[in-house]
């Protein structure tokens, strides 16, 4: 009994102790919301070729691949035509709309309101025009929700500066452990996926995503040389793949939490050089920096494997 309550006393420590540096609140909203805003902004000139009755998909073939009772941008579009409004109308609205909720987040003008209304209009886009959407939109998705949890209008916002009250106190901490949790499974579960085929071990994935015809068209490097040295790409493949699986070990312990951060960087800035996928590898860095950068002191989670090397004469340095 003594023992279980010890385990929950760590716990309960770990999810509820204020230990976290409120610095990330502010950086994160800002970061999403000029992340998201210049995401929307590179596609709304082609905002009908995606998401109108003039789609390149017919809105009636991609309504076959969503369940019936899904809000998407087309029910919006004819619950609104109902009452008369054109359709030009109801996009120029939903584009207005989606410039001013993501504008409304990075000057902190009641966030989480914007953010929820951001998410609805997001989704209602994505999910109707699913053949469109990759890893970017599911985790801008993602970073909306946290955005709703996290009282990120309490620092360095306009909101606060037009009523002028001192910020609350307010334990983030139980959505931030959420927050790097998540981040952490959902790293080693992508290793561990690469893993279980061949494909990243002996390094044709790698190979294959450096000729992919819509990659490395920004700067053209020349990746022919590694026909003749396949080794290297097996070297990438699996750095990939331990970097993502011990992700949730390293980045946890700290004495190797930046190293393995700025590792995971790396990565994500050599996807945005080669793949040219700017967006996905800009908001996952943003993930990486706003949990584990504004640590105030490091997290007290130990591996008792690792003990001998890692935690013995230790003291924990604010950042």
């Amino acid at each position: 009994m003594e023992k279980a309550t010890i385990l929950y006393k760590k716990i309960e420590n770990f999810f509820f102790e204020n230990k976290g540096n409120a610095e990330f609140l502010g950086f994160f909203r800002i970061s999403i919301g000029t992340m998201v805003l210049l995401h929307f902004l590179s596609v709304i000139r082609d905002f009908d070729k995606f998401f109108s009755s003039k789609s390149i998909v017919p809105q009636d073939i991609m309504s076959v691949f969503h369940p019936g009772w899904l809000l998407t941008f087309s029910k919006i579009t004819h619950f609104f035509e109902s009452f008369g409004i054109a359709e030009n109308t109801v996009i120029l609205g939903a584009k207005i709309m989606f410039i001013g909720l993501c504008i409304n987040i990075i000057i902190g003008f009641y966030s989480r309101m914007s953010a929820f209304l951001l998410l609805l209009l997001q989704v209602a886009l994505l999910k109707g025009s699913s053949f469109f959407i990759y890893g970017v939109d599911f985790f801008t998705s993602m970073s909306l929700f946290y955005l709703i949890l996290l009282p990120s209008d309490a620092y360095f916002s306009v909101l606060r500066f037009i009523f002028k009250k001192k910020a609350k106190e307010v334990n983030f901490m139980p959505v931030k452990r959420m927050f790097q949790i998540h981040i952490s499974m959902a790293y080693f579960f992508s290793g561990f996926d690469k893993l279980l085929g061949y494909n990243w071990r002996n390094g044709e994935s790698i190979w294959k995503a450096i000729h992919l015809p819509y990659a490395n068209r920004d700067f053209n490097f020349d990746f022919s040389w590694m026909a003749d040295h396949s080794y290297i790409l097996i070297i990438i493949g699996w750095s990939t793949v331990i970097i993502e699986m011990l992700y949730p070990v390293f980045v946890w312990i700290p004495k190797t939490q930046k190293t393995w951060m700025m590792l995971t960087i790396s990565m994500h800035l050599g996807i945005a050089l080669v793949l040219n996928l700017y967006y996905f590898s800009a908001i996952m860095i943003i993930w990486n920096l706003t949990n584990f950068y504004f640590e105030r002191e490091s997290v007290p989670v130990k591996f008792p494997l690792f003990k001998r090397w890692f935690y013995k004469k230790y003291n924990p340095i604010g950042i």
